[in-house]
């Protein structure tokens, strides 16, 4: 973690330079060539970030800020952030969301990224059908909310022995050897909803499908 800065600056320089190199006159080949390399800059930068993230959850060092957001506006932005992605999958990505509209108290940010770390698994996963990103209220009092958020997909689902180790640090869905990814994004989902005081878990078998899902305690908006 504290190594951050001078692992991330040199990836940006590179992402940078060609940026500007795709501008210039490029024959179709050099082209290729520069978004090979751009592709797989991005692919680094978000493994390192990932690693980070998990370094600092689990050094104590990741503190959650706190900002007034709205579940609707967060289940629609997530959406909108994949909708490309599953589209060009021929995939349907949809919410669903059982709460009526309030203002909470909360690290949007992190939320945020929690959803699109099961939703970007979901379209890389599943073949046809679709995907459901749910939100629903499950408790309450008169200071706090909780809510359960829910990624359901159509993709092929899950062993017993697959769901057993899921969500340890560096496993995968369907781990042979040949998908991309590290496999730390269900296990910082699962420590960011231990974070906001919720769990994570999954309900999979194999050929019907999967529904990833955390909770997450959020405090009220107090009224002006």
């Amino acid at each position: 973690t504290n190594m951050s800065h001078e692992i991330r600056t040199p990836i940006g320089t590179i992402l940078g330079m060609v940026d500007l190199m795709q501008q210039e006159q490029l024959s179709p080949a050099q082209g290729q060539r520069l978004r090979h390399i751009e592709d797989a800059g991005h692919h680094l930068l978000g493994v390192i970030n990932s690693i980070l993230d998990l370094s600092k959850i689990e050094a104590g060092k990741l503190s959650l800020e706190e900002f007034t957001l709205d579940p609707h506006q967060l289940i629609n932005e997530a959406i909108a952030m994949l909708a490309h992605q599953a589209q060009a999958k021929g995939l349907s990505l949809h919410g669903e969301i059982d709460l009526q509209p309030t203002a909470l108290i909360g690290d949007v940010t992190r939320l945020r990224q929690a959803l699109i770390n099961y939703l970007t698994n979901a379209v890389k996963f599943t073949t046809h059908g679709g995907i459901t990103l749910r939100c629903r209220l499950i408790d309450q009092d008169d200071e706090f909310v909780c809510l359960r958020f829910e990624v359901e997909d159509t993709g092929p689902g899950l062993t017993a022995a697959e769901l057993e180790r899921l969500f340890e640090p560096f496993e995968q869905r369907h781990n042979t050897g040949t998908q991309r990814g590290t496999g730390l994004g269900l296990t910082i989902t699962a420590r960011l909803a231990e974070l906001m005081g919720g769990k994570a878990g999954v309900e999979s078998e194999p050929g019907r499908g999967s529904c990833f899902w955390f909770t997450a305690r959020l405090r009220k908006a107090r009224e002006a």
